[in-house]
């Protein structure tokens, strides 16, 4: 065997565990997980926290977002964290419109001073439950296609936001709204 072969023959061996590597890490992250958008009923919802209209670099919605997890993993409201992203054709590219706290879950919770409250009511909304690792979810704009599909399967119109709900475990749920 010339050295030529040799080296093919190793490249292909190197590329096929490569390949089992990879495709082994995957599944462990939970890439293979069948994504489903289930359609739910209304519920009503306590959030608080702050929105922003700010520029997308700004670092403020990030460092809130720390903030209100700290304060669900140091037990002083116990709720899930949950970003409200907005999708409007006025926004400019360069700007993100998103309200970011948590969604309590009792009625009753000692809330820092300078968090907005809002109670809602749903209405009919559509989710998707992901539990796979973040490196293997879908991106946001996938998932929003997915839920914007389902809906007008079912011949409804949605609200122009997202919700995402984060869970203590990572997992994470998208909802859209039906609009009222």
């Amino acid at each position: 065997m010339n050295i030529k072969w040799q080296r093919v023959l190793y490249l292909a061996l190197i590329v096929v565990f490569l390949g089992a590597i990879i495709t082994s890490v995957y599944y462990l992250l939970g890439g293979f997980e069948p994504i489903e958008v289930y359609k739910m009923k209304s519920e009503n919802r306590t959030l608080v926290g702050k929105t922003f209209y700010k520029h997308y670099t700004s670092g403020d919605p990030v460092d809130f977002g720390k903030r209100c997890r700290a304060i669900i993993e140091e037990n002083r409201i116990d709720g899930l964290l949950t970003v409200i992203r907005y999708n409007n054709d006025t926004i400019p590219d360069d700007m993100v419109y998103q309200f970011i706290g948590i969604t309590l879950n009792n009625e009753m919770a000692e809330i820092p001073r300078d968090f907005e409250v809002h109670e809602v009511e749903t209405g009919t909304r559509y989710g998707v439950f992901l539990t796979m690792h973040v490196l293997v979810q879908p991106r946001p704009p996938k998932i929003e296609a997915m839920i914007m599909d389902a809906a007008v399967e079912n011949e409804d119109e949605l609200e122009n936001f997202f919700v995402e709900l984060r869970y203590p475990d990572n997992s994470l749920s998208v909802e859209g709204w039906v609009s009222q």
